[in-house]
């Protein structure tokens, strides 16, 4: 015969199931073998030996784990007390050291067979194992499991098991079990790696049939095969030890072919003497009342020897009743589901199952197994008699009771289109039934007898059909090869039958319960077929998805979650809804590092798009539920950090296009996620505005669940924090989805929901409201309003309070497409802050953003405006409250909304402005006192002017000195002020006293990167840049300062700063020799571009587009937009340098100033050097332009008039250092002039700009390095990294 390929040989019966004979055939002769084994002490020897020898090699390693010794330690242990156990006398004795001994081996056996363990490779360790625990069953008389083991083994070292364990038996019994894939002796001349698969294979396949046949034959075999050590007395379990420590020299180690079936006829010839009990023992007297069980397997046996030749194979695809032993529990389950069930309304008359089957168990059974052997003649007249009353539609009775009582949310969950059908077929079919007996009845009055019979005949053939299915679904389940031919209906077959088990008491059903979840589990955790996995994944998500406490059964099998985590990343996408359903911690999941794998998950969504809805969740709506936990539920890094890695434009998109795709199970997670998303990046929300259908978030907001309410209200207050003009277009697009009744919803949900959803609920409702612009009683403005006016006034600092500050303060301004409010930055470019110096004394605005020229602001807040307005006195009483609120953000964000509303309080009558002027005034005054915030300076300065107007201007007398005193220092930022202090002078002319007391109200200290050597502020932001090329960002509020950022790009000390218009960027410079741009790109500042020179840098200015620089070696360069360099000033040697209105003054080493014109690149000397021998000591360290001045400072600080520098006038002011000083240097602000000159570097002397007039000084406790000048402020840094600021109060 010629010679066949391993993997067909594996493969060409693997699809056919053997015959029940031939499994019998295996255990018998496998334990034939183990009896062989144990009588003969030379074999045990020589294997104890092998297996000893391998485990002293690990005396050749110097060092392993205690951990591995223990493992070896059980091998060795193990094998001994299985010797202790044989020549044990004492049957207790026995049993325990047996016990011991089974205990011992399964730790080895439990270990990675593709591990190494000491040195030795886990392989013949777990076969080791699993051969001797096959020897133990052996022993315990469990004939079943003595077979399994040792199939185990082969499994695990086929080469070991045929090489040193038993060679000849292993051919014999391999070319024994299954003649049609090993014919011949040549067969296994394939190789020897071939022939270890084409034995594994093989084995595998066997095992997996052992097993299934173990859990149908439940019961029967126990008697003759499965007497395990606790059925079996002590006695019998002696008496089998002792049979085996004799030693029989003439026993045969080999196994003959046919001697199974001998024995099973000499067990017949016993039967027909002394039948057995189910225990094994006889039972004496008892020969003519036989045991019912014994009966069976009389007859059994009788029936197999008469038609051994015409018994059927029984193919697994085709499950019916052609092998009645396999399926004979199952018909006892499906008899006992019936009894529990009443009968049905197209149940027989004269006929009651019950009643048989309580008479005479035995003979049913017995009549159900015969027919299952009959002939195919005989099969086919009895089916050819029941045809004349169309036996395809008719269906049992009871067999209709049993299944149609199950709970219908069984059928509604699993399958659900599938079990539909199902039911309305069982129905038709009983009305057939009920319609035919009523026609033969009034036909026939005696038909009913026959339909009687019939019923009783047909009743059977239903049982077994659906014992058939029964037995086709679980064997599905033991073999791969079921579960890799998957359909959709499986699923629900395989949860039907598991809910029928479930509801049954009974060791039994339990066994095939677990049987069923055993195997499922095992198929996810060790096939490496995707398909196998996915159908185990599905057919589980089905069982949990009806049956909530089948997870704790499932968790106690051991369901791990990184198995189903490995499923999920193998793109088992099932695996989320399985995840999901378990509900394991959020801990567990971020263990997992599942995000990945979801995300992939979910943009695969557009693939669930067309497939039919079923009540189960899909993948991708599982998956956004397990990202809304690992995005919610941990601190704000581990949040944040998560949220990164969902945060792309692909992610972004799948997920909108996941609300396209008709999933609302996942809706509310997918709102909550977008959420994150907006708030972590407010960047996407533009993709989102852009791409979202609004459709099923109006959808959430109108079912009844409050966490959908929820959701959708939180998606929707985030979505719309975008600019003025694409937020009225949201809300037109949401007015026009959801109609009038979106109205109604809001309103429910306002007066309903808690308070923060009130407020949200209350802030869309007004905004859709005033897009229509409606009035009279479908109007809901006004109670809207009262709702957030009621939370203003709530409980002091409560997140209550904030939010509905934050909702007044924005709802007639706009935001950035990040999600910041702008309304302050609109409401202060209309105050007419232009000065670039000036806007970046307030943060995180981009003042180039073109959203703050969007026209539309003003006609909306105009708008709304007018809404709020005409709710009368108790807008203002509600905002007094809030501008007094200890709460900074809340006072704050009702001073902004007392800013916007006073734009429109103009168009009312005068006595509600002067009203509204009475109530406020008070309140914002507390805005203009120096060192506060610059921008609350202004917008109280707007508040003034708007609210204060006509009779309203009397207020102002009743102003402080000190309020007055700060309207005139902020007249140089707004033109506001300076009209504000001049109508106060009117009223009440008063001499304004200059305190030139200065009170500390910032001290800030990083000495780890050495001297301060440069300060600005960006962006609202204090940079610091340091000696060691470090630039630290501080954040100061009030009398405290942060480190938010720390920059470490420069090599060398950064020397200087200067803001960048083009871009609203900063400048960097240092003695590396390089320019650095910088910007800030998600709250964060960036490095943007390099800008490489050839010296060192000491100074930086720009104007529009070009960039003046200073180097060390008092060289001037340009650059312009290309960053092309040029050099200007060649003649001269530059020290310092101011830029003002598109002039540079440039101050040198000889004391002259040049003024040079950008436009026109024209040179003009406005003050002459000093005398030659002179020119040393007066270089010009420092020049400031301030309003229209212009200060210079080398020995003497000269200022005039910038107009009086040009035709040469005499200086206005000369403030001469004291003898041997050289003013190093100086700062300008309002009133005072700061001055750092040496010797004394550590101070600052105070002089008074307009007398000439020094007025004191302050110590900065070191070495002044840097100086800076703003909003009021002197701040400066020293040698040893301090930062310290004053304000004169």
């Amino acid at each position: 015969m010629s010679k066949s390929s391993p993997s067909c040989l594996a493969k060409s019966h693997d699809h056919e199931r053997p015959h029940l004979e031939s499994i019998r055939e295996i255990v018998d002769s496998i334990n034939e073998y183990m009896i062989g084994f144990l009588e003969n002490v030379e074999s045990w020897n020589s294997l104890k030996s092998l297996c000893t020898s391998m485990l002293n090699t690990i005396r050749n390693h110097k060092f392993f784990e205690f951990a591995e010794h223990s493992v070896l330690s059980n091998l060795y242990w193990g094998i001994e007390s299985i010797e202790a156990a044989i020549q044990a006398k004492c049957p207790e004795e026995r049993t325990d050291q047996l016990r011991n001994s089974e205990r011992l081996l399964q730790v080895p056996a439990l270990l990675d067979e593709h591990g190494i363990t000491a040195g030795i490779q886990n392989q013949f360790l777990v076969c080791f194992s699993y051969f001797y625990l096959s020897a133990i069953k052996k022993l315990q008389n469990d004939e079943w499991q003595v077979a399994l083991h040792y199939l185990q083994a082969m499994l695990v070292s086929p080469r070991l098991v045929r090489t040193e364990f038993a060679p000849e038996f292993c051919r014999d019994f391999f070319h024994l079990s299954n003649k049609s894939e090993i014919e011949d002796e040549t067969s296994w001349d394939f190789g020897e790696d071939n022939t270890d698969e084409a034995i594994r294979q093989i084995a595998r396949r066997y095992k997996h049939w052992l097993m299934y046949c173990q859990i149908m034959l439940h019961g029967e075999i126990s008697g003759h095969y499965c007497r395990s050590r606790n059925t079996s007395s002590p006695d019998k379990e002696s008496q089998d030890l002792s049979h085996v420590m004799k030693s029989s020299s003439d026993r045969s180690n080999s196994v003959k072919q046919g001697h199974c079936l001998h024995n099973y006829h000499k067990k017949l010839m016993q039967y027909e003497g002394h039948p057995p009990d189910l225990q094994g023992n006889r039972i004496e007297g008892t020969a003519n009342e036989p045991n019912s069980n014994d009966i069976q397997e009389f007859q059994y046996y009788s029936n197999a020897l008469k038609h051994f030749d015409q018994v059927p194979k029984v193919n697994i695809q085709n499950a019916n009743l052609d092998n009645c032993t396999s399926i004979r529990r199952l018909q006892e389950i499906l008899m006992e589901g019936e009894s529990d069930s009443p009968t049905s309304v197209c149940s027989c008359e004269n006929y009651d199952l019950e009643e048989d089957n309580s008479e005479a168990p035995c003979s049913t059974v017995h009549s159900m197994s015969t027919t299952t052997i009959l002939p195919n003649a005989s099969r086919h007249q009895m089916r050819e008699e029941a045809s004349e009353v169309n036996i395809d539609d008719l269906f049992s009775g009871r067999f209709l009771s049993s299944i149609s009582d199950l709970d219908l949310r069984v059928l509604e969950l699993g399958g659900k289109r599938s079990y539909i059908q199902w039911n309305s077929h069982l129905k038709r079919s009983s009305q057939k039934l009920v319609q035919h007996r009523a026609t033969r009845t009034i036909q026939d009055p005696h038909s009913g007898e026959n339909l009687n019979k019939f019923c009783v005949h047909y009743r059977k053939d239903s049982s077994a059909e659906l014992i058939g299915d029964i037995e086709k679904v679980i064997s599905k389940l033991c073999f791969s090869e079921g579960l890799a031919k998957f359909e959709e209906d499986y699923a629900g077959e395989v949860m039907t039958i598991y809910e029928m088990l479930k509801n049954k008491k009974g060791v039994k059903y339990s066994m095939l319960k677990d049987v069923m979840l055993d195997q499922l589990l095992t198929a996810i955790s060790t096939s490496k077929e995707e398909r196998v996995i996915r159908a185990s994944v599905s057919i589980l998500t089905t069982i949990i998805s009806t049956n909530k406490s089948a997870i704790e059964d499932i968790k106690n099998k051991g369901l791990r979650l990184c198995d189903l985590a490995a499923a999920l990343k193998r793109n088992v996408h099932e695996a989320a809804i399985l995840i999901h359903m378990i509900n394991p911690s959020p801990t567990e999941m971020k263990t997992l590092e599942l995000l990945p794998a979801l995300v992939e998950v979910v943009c695969s969504s557009n693939n669930y798009k067309e497939k039919p809805v079923t009540p189960l969740l899909t993948p991708p709506a599982a998956s956004l539920m397990i990202i809304e936990v690992l995005v919610t539920a941990f601190d704000c890094a581990t949040n944040n950090m998560h949220l990164a890695a969902i945060n792309s434009p692909r992610v972004l998109r799948e997920l909108l296009n996941f609300a396209g795709n008709n999933n609302p199970e996942g809706y509310v997670s997918l709102a909550n996620v977008l959420v994150k998303c907006m708030q972590f990046d407010g960047q996407c929300r533009k993709l989102v505005a852009q791409c979202i259908p609004v459709a099923p978030f109006i959808c959430l907001l109108r079912r009844d669940e409050k966490c959908a309410k929820f959701a959708a209200l939180q998606f929707f207050h985030d979505l719309l924090r975008m600019p003025r003009s694409p937020a009225m277009n949201l809300l037109q697009k949401i007015r026009k989805e959801g109609g009038t009744k979106i109205m109604e919803v809001l309103v429910y949900c306002v007066r309903e929901l808690p308070t923060d959803y009130q407020l949200l609920a209350a802030n869309l409702l007004l905004q859709l409201d005033t897009l229509e612009d409606s009035s009279g009683k479908d109007s809901f403005k006004e109670e809207a309003i009262q709702i957030i006016l009621k939370s203003v006034v709530s409980e002091v600092s409560s997140p209550t309070e904030q939010l509905s500050a934050f909702i007044f303060a924005n709802l007639g301004g706009t935001y950035a497409w990040s999600g910041e409010p702008y309304t302050v930055a609109w409401l202060v470019k209309k105050a007419g802050l232009t000065s670039l110096c000036h806007r970046n004394m307030i943060r995180n605005f981009d003042w180039l953003d073109q959203n703050l020229k969007d026209a539309v602001i003003d006609s909306w807040s105009s708008k709304i405006g007018k809404h709020v307005i005409e709710v009368g006195k108790p807008v203002f009483y509600a905002l007094e409250k809030g501008l007094r609120s200890k709460a900074k953000r809340v006072s704050r964000d009702s001073l902004t909304a007392v800013a916007w509303i006073g734009f429109e309080i103009s168009k009312f009558p005068h006595s509600l402005r002067y009203s509204a002027c009475e109530i406020l005034l008070n309140g914002i005054e507390q805005f203009l006192h120096p060192g506060l915030e610059f921008e609350e300076r202004l917008l109280a300065c707007l508040c003034i002017y708007n609210y204060a107007s006509g009779r309203g201007m009397q207020k102002l007398i009743h102003f402080s000195e000190g309020v007055r005193e700060s309207l005139r220092r902020f007249s140089e930022v707004t033109w506001m002020a300076d009209e504000l202090h001049r109508v106060a002078d009117y009223y009440l002319p008063n001499q304004s006293r200059i305190s030139c007391v200065h009170t500390q109200i910032v001290e800030a200290h990083d000495s780890r990167s050495g001297a301060i050597t440069s300060l600005i502020y960006y962006k609202g932001l204090l940079y610091s840049g340091h000696s060691d090329g470090s630039i630290k960002v501080w954040d100061i509020k009030q009398q405290s300062a942060t480190i938010i950022w720390d920059l470490k790009e420069h090599k060398k000390a950064v020397t200087c700063f200067s803001l960048f218009e083009e871009g609203d960027s900063l400048l960097s410079g240092s003695s590396d020799q390089t320019i650095r741009v910088w910007q800030t790109l998600q709250r964060k500042p960036e490095c943007t571009e390099v800008i490489a020179m050839e010296e060192p840098i000491r100074q930086l200015e720009t104007y529009d587009q070009m960039i003046f620089v200073i180097t060390q070696g008092h060289r001037m360069k340009v650059y312009d937009s290309s960053r092309t360099a040029r050099d200007i000033c060649k003649a001269k040697k530059v020290k310092s340098m101011g830029v003002v209105h598109g002039k540079i003054y440039v101050g040198c080493k000889d004391s002259s100033i040049l003024e040079l014109t950008i436009a026109t690149k024209r040179e003009r000397e406005i003050k002459a050097p000093t005398k030659r021998w002179m020119m040393k000591k007066k270089p010009i360290n420092a020049i400031v332009v301030y309003r229209d001045w212009l200060y210079s400072a080398s020995s003497v600080i000269e200022g005039s008039k910038v107009k009086e520098w040009r035709t040469h006038h005499k200086p206005r002011i000369s403030i001469a250092a004291d003898k041997g000083r050289n003013v190093l240097l100086m700062g300008v602000v309002e009133d005072f002039i700061y001055i750092n000159s040496s010797p004394s570097t550590s101070t600052l002397q105070i002089w008074l700009r307009g007398m000439q007039q020094k007025v004191g000084r302050i110590s900065a406790g070191s070495k002044v390095t840097s100086l800076l000048t703003a909003n009021d402020m002197v701040l400066c840094g020293t040698e040893k990294g301090l930062i310290k600021g004053w304000i004169p109060l």
